[in-house]
């Protein structure tokens, strides 16, 4: 059997015959590589990249496709997740939809009232940590500018 009918069983069609038997990487490269990121993270991306301009990283590589050309973007795989989480606008039940509109329309009220209640103990909070910081600097000043008492 000839190279290229044994590459094309693997999987590995077309490009060119010399390029199809990769060795393997050597201690070197793998050190080089371990060694570029644990002295500094971009002279590992550089001993990759260029192990990936060369065609090096899987055997085959530079004559065949990625191996995650074929898989689905992550998009696409939880898409049925985002589908059902998603609310329905309408039920096509008229009374139903009236009646979940009057309903939110409800906890939409009721959580602006919360939320100005909050602003306002928040505001509350503020003026009572003012009225605090005056007095505590009110006293400061008061024993700051008393005259020092002497014992005798």
């Amino acid at each position: 059997m000839t190279d290229t009918a044994s590459a094309t069983q693997n999987g590995y069609a077309g490009g060119c015959g010399s390029r199809m038997n990769k060795k393997p990487w050597s201690i070197y490269e793998v050190g080089a590589v371990i060694g570029g990121f644990a002295i500094f993270w971009p002279l590992g991306l550089l001993a990759l990249f260029a192990k990936m301009k060369k065609g090096e990283l899987w055997k085959g590589a530079a004559d065949m496709e990625a191996p995650w050309t074929h898989w689905q973007s992550a998009k696409s795989n939880f898409g049925h997740f985002n589908r059902s989480w998603k609310r329905p606008s309408e039920s096509g039940n008229a009374a139903f939809d009236d009646y979940r509109k009057a309903a939110l329309e409800k906890l939409e009220a009721e959580r602006r009232k919360l939320d100005e209640e909050r602003h306002a103990f928040d505001e509350f909070l503020t003026k009572m940590r003012h009225a605090k910081d005056r007095e505590d600097f009110d006293r400061f000043m008061a024993e700051h500018k008393a005259p020092p008492t002497t014992s005798v």
